[in-house]
């Protein structure tokens, strides 16, 4: 698994008043953020020159930049409608929320060639991003409308929601220098769907099997009336 993870519990019924003005509740977190982002940028940049010349990021700047991502992702999630639950200014982690924003330790060393060369490896990243946020966009209009008129998220809808999260988490910690190892696309545990796929619905009996062949290789007559 990569050493960034993201995950986000699932709730089925959701509050329609805060979703139809989500839009409009979450634009205090969205300027906190954007301050945040300001001061991240800033580490981000001092970390740079700090890889590429001890080859490791200083824990105080890991631990400052991560936390920013863990708040910002928060933000996202709550703003793409993946929780109802009001997201804590604050950037430490925390178990009660519904979304949670894990990373590893830094690493011990990291290769300055892949520091120096950072701005151009995220190039296929930046790209995949601008593709997958138009996805985003839509699947967020689909769980809006269906929150809002029909008062629940289904769990296809969270989990398409957690695995564009959980790539944006990865690959943003790959453009802010927190790790070497390239992100994958893919990498949830998605939630079940209920009732689970290929369940047996009321009403809908299992054909009946055949009578086994007889030594003969003849199925056995049927009984007599």
């Amino acid at each position: 698994m990569y050493p960034v993870t993201y995950e986000a519990d699932y709730l089925r019924e959701r509050n329609r008043l805060t979703t139809f003005f989500r839009i409009i509740v979450v634009i205090p977190w969205l300027i906190v953020a954007y301050i945040y982002l300001i001061a991240q940028a800033v580490v981000v940049f001092i970390a740079w020159f700090a890889i590429l010349f001890v080859g490791r990021y200083p824990q105080g700047m890991y631990n400052f930049v991560g936390g920013i991502l863990r708040f910002s992702e928060r933000v996202n999630g709550f703003m793409y409608l993946q929780t109802d639950a009001w997201p804590p200014f604050g950037i430490s982690d925390d178990e009660s929320y519904p979304i949670r924003v894990r990373f590893a330790p830094p690493a011990a060393r990291q290769s300055r060639l892949k520091d120096f060369f950072r701005l151009i490896l995220i190039i296929p990243l930046l790209i995949l991003s601008y593709a997958m946020s138009y996805a985003m966009y839509a699947i967020a209009a689909i769980s809006w409308l269906t929150i809002v008129f029909r008062g629940y998220q289904p769990a296809a809808i969270h989990n398409a929601i957690a695995y564009l999260m959980g790539w944006t988490t990865r690959a943003t910690s790959y453009m802010l220098l927190m790790r070497d190892e390239y992100p994958p696309v893919g990498d949830e545990t998605p939630v079940e769907v209920d009732p689970p796929a290929g369940a047996a619905l009321p009403g809908n009996d299992p054909a009946p099997l055949d009578p086994a062949p007889t030594s003969e290789g003849q199925a056995p007559p049927p009984p007599a009336e």
